[in-house]
């Protein structure tokens, strides 16, 4: 089972962190997609490495980046357009969910 989290803030880091955690350990496969504010939390280090800890797939909106001046990229991430965001949507199966933060 997939689950999917569109994350747009900056805002709810400890639930994404928390959601991101138990779902490892439940065993799914985790995809992010990460816009608007929500790229602030690429600055955050113990984010950044909680993500990567939990092998989720990441993805990124590079215009979010680009206008907020986030210019360092993150290894292992992809800096993509929407249209990965609507990828990793349509992609998702009825047993699959998708969080949006």
């Amino acid at each position: 089972m997939k689950l999917a989290i569109l994350i747009t803030t900056d805002k709810y880091k400890g639930h994404v962190e928390n959601i991101i955690g138990s779902a490892k350990h439940l065993g799914y496969e985790i995809k992010c997609f990460i816009m608007d504010d929500g790229v602030n939390l690429l600055n955050d280090k113990n984010f950044v490495g909680k993500l990567k800890e939990a092998g989720s797939d990441v993805s990124l909106c590079e215009y979010s980046c680009s206008i907020r001046s986030i210019h360092e990229k993150v290894e292992g991430f992809l800096y993509a357009s929407q249209y990965e965001n609507a990828s990793i949507i349509n992609a998702l199966t009825n047993e699959d969910r998708l969080l949006v933060f």
